[in-house]
């Protein structure tokens, strides 16, 4: 993960206009607090990035220069009534609201030096210390009894992050600023500003006090420029002050009439019906044999590296004032941007037909374009949910180099001298096996999550909003996942020439995923997709003294007879049915022993939120990830070999619904689940984080 003091610079077009600089100057101590503490040490803890140094979260800036621009805006529209509100709408659109998706996005602003000019890593004072505060009692005059309390505060010191006028809506949708658009964005988003006096907790006592610069601000937002020993560093950043200030005078002098018409978002493709390809996406009759994967079609696939430079959640079930993340990414999230990207680089390609548009539309309805669920990556190994026939003893320790001891009931008995318990959350990250079978055959363990608690404040008051406060559970930043996007034959030939314009396997390109993905403080990733190669079905054999287990990657949602998502066996079942692998449960001897377990099904709710509409989606009961199961040839007139190969061709693609987002993944007869004992170490929350970002910690230590 980079450790850049600041948002790597971008180029701008009138699409896509280059990002804002954002500098905050403290003159005092600071503390936006995590809203935790650490038990038997500080009571409230400072923010801190990858480094250990103290940040502004992009939400703290956002909610800041909000409530100043619309004081700016009304100041701007004047004594009107309500004959024009235009720049009240301007900055309304801006900032969003519940029904609008916001067009300015923050990045956490991250420390440069101290306000003095010396920089973190040169200088022996720490960024942060510590502080002690007391209640009086006010008529004793004497601190009050358990009322000592112990909190960071971080030094003045200056911070630089940028804000972005977004280019894409948050259904991928092209949005286009105007030059108009562009300055008046600046212009209030600057004096806005200048406007905010303080940032943080304990603003009442003096901590806090800032300035905060939108702009170009020469060597006052440059470690170089504040570093050097001739220079005063508070006369540079006086001056840079004054230079915003006179630049804000210039351009409400030169504005004449009222502000300009938020972005609005085009329809996608643009111009499609002028080259005769429709922008509606069609089920083609000919191609429809292509979806269930059960055919002899030929696909193509790749890996999505997904690297986290902030926090991401994961849409899950929201409880009360927590919402918690996923561990995983959903392949739902992942294949808009494969899709758009594919359909924006045929648009800008002049040479690329409407046939060939037609089939990147058509690509998600028709099956030819699909993207797995995104896992952790620990040492190169993409994670698979845990297998739910495993379980460890309960009484065992964890040698670190021995690892833990895992039972496979799908093999194994029912251990009679000791206590087992089930393994049924987190992921296995398998090794290849060795000829030593007491050696380690890979890893287990799931990434912690990041907690934050945030609210929001009355802008009248400044105090903390009734009702308002609210807990944030995030993918850590520094996670690398992995997906697998594959495409049909039929896609691959048309595409693969465009794959170098819109995907650059030599270079990472940025994305926004999750929830919340709009603040700055969540959501920024840097995805790399690599280069396909054609998908090499395994040839597997029948073994009927050991019938083939399946091994579920990811959820399966499948179609009830009450046309709903429905999750039980008799659905799952059909499901392959009607992907022409008709299958059954394995029939138990009469002499065989029954400890042993057959499958290892749970169930889970899975909700989802619809961006374009910005509704909830209805909610689905599905088969979890993780889950296994032992099967055998329902339909007499098919031999297990035949069976075993279409299951082989199906794994590629999934079964069940939604097969596109990556549900209905599966793996036969896995290596794993062939050893009836193995062991597997457990790994740390520091193995799902890439060098350099060991200072992200989860809560609590």
């Amino acid at each position: 993960m980079s450790t850049d003091t600041a948002a790597e610079p971008e180029t701008g077009s009138p699409e896509s206009p280059a990002p804002l600089d954002v500098t905050i100057v403290f003159r005092s101590d600071w503390g936006v607090s995590t809203g935790t503490g650490v038990a038997g040490g500080v009571d409230a803890v400072v923010e801190k990035d990858e480094r250990n140094l103290p940040v502004v979260r992009g939400t703290v800036l956002t909610g800041a220069i909000r409530e100043q621009a619309f004081i700016v805006a009304e100041a701007l529209d004047g004594d009107s009534g309500d004959k024009s509100r235009r720049w009240r709408e301007f900055v309304g659109a801006l900032f969003g609201s519940v029904r609008r998706a916001r067009l300015v996005s923050f990045s956490d602003a991250r420390f440069v030096s101290f306000s003095d000019g010396a920089v973190g890593s040169e200088s022996k004072r720490e960024a942060v210390h510590e502080v002690v505060s007391l209640s009086i009692d006010e008529e004793t005059g004497t601190a009050k009894k358990d009322h000592l309390r112990l909190f960071e505060r971080a030094r003045a010191c200056i911070l630089r992050g940028t804000v972005e006028l977004l280019n894409k809506t948050l259904d991928g949708r092209t949005l286009h600023w105007c030059a108009d658009q562009r300055k008046a964005a600046e212009l209030v988003l600057s004096v806005s500003a200048l406007l905010v006096r303080a940032l943080g907790s304990n603003r009442s006592d003096g901590d806090g006090l800032c300035s905060i610069l939108i702009g170009e601000t020469g060597e006052a937002g440059e470690t170089g420029g504040i570093d050097k020993k001739d220079t005063d560093p508070k006369k540079v950043i006086e001056k840079a002050i004054r230079e915003i200030r006179k630049r804000c005078r210039g351009q409400l002098e030169q504005w004449s009439g009222p502000a300009p018409k938020a972005p609005d978002a085009p329809d996608f493709p643009i111009d499609s019906k002028a080259d005769g390809c429709s922008d509606i996406p069609l089920i083609g009759k000919k191609d429809s044999d292509h979806r269930g994967g059960s055919s002899g079609t030929t696909f193509y696939e790749t890996d999505l590296d997904i690297d986290l430079t902030s926090p991401v959640i994961s849409y899950d079930v929201p409880f009360s004032n927590e919402l918690r993340s996923l561990d995983f990414l959903r392949g739902t999230a992942l294949l808009p941007i494969i899709h758009h990207r594919l359909q924006a680089a045929a648009k800008k390609n002049a040479g690329v037909g409407a046939i060939t548009r037609e089939i990147i539309r058509d690509a998600v309805v028709n099956g030819d374009l699909l993207v797995s669920d995104a896992t952790a990556v620990v040492n190169g190994v993409r994670g698979m949910p845990m297998p739910l026939v495993l379980s460890r003893p309960k009484t065992e320790g964890n040698d670190e180099t021995e690892g833990v001891r895992v039972l496979n009931r799908l093999l194994a008995e029912e251990p009679e001298n000791e206590i087992h318990k089930p393994l049924r959350t987190g992921y296995v990250f398998p090794a290849p096996k060795s000829a030593n079978p007491s050696e380690v055959l890979g890893g287990m363990g799931v990434p912690a999550l990041q907690g934050r608690q945030s609210t929001a404040h009355n802008p009248v008051t400044g105090a903390a909003g009734t009702g308002q406060l609210f807990l944030a559970r995030a993918l850590p930043a520094g996670m690398r996942l992995r997906a697998t996007v594959t495409m049909s034959e039929k896609l691959y030939e048309r595409v693969k020439n465009l794959l170098s314009r819109a995907f650059d396997s030599r270079q990472a390109f940025p994305e926004r995923l999750g929830l919340w993905r709009l603040s700055g403080t969540y959501g920024r990733a840097k995805c790399r997709l690599g280069e396909f190669h054609q998908v090499e079905v395994p040839g597997l054999e029948w073994d009927a003294s050991e019938p083939p287990a399946l091994w579920f990657t990811s959820d399966v949602v499948a179609r009830s007879p009450r046309l709903g998502p429905g999750g039980s066996l008799k659905d799952l079942y059909k499901a392959f049915e009607r992907a022409g692998v008709p299958l059954e449960p394995i029939k138990a001897e009469d002499d065989s022993d029954e400890t042993c377990f057959s499958a290892g099904i749970r169930h889970r709710r899975v909700d989802s939120w619809g961006a374009a509409d910005r509704r909830p989606r209805a909610t689905r009961t599905v088969i979890q990830a993780g889950s296994v199961l032992r099967v055998q040839p329902a339909d007499a007139g098919s031999s297990p070999e035949e069976t075993m190969r279409r299951l082989a061709r199906l794994s590629v693609t999934g079964v069940g619904e939604l097969t596109a987002q990556g549900f209905g993944r599966f793996v036969v007869d896995h290596p794993l689940l062939r050893e009836k004992e193995f062991r597997l170490t457990s790994l740390k929350h520091e193995d799902f984080i890439a060098d350099g970002c060991a200072a992200v910690k989860p809560e609590g230590e």
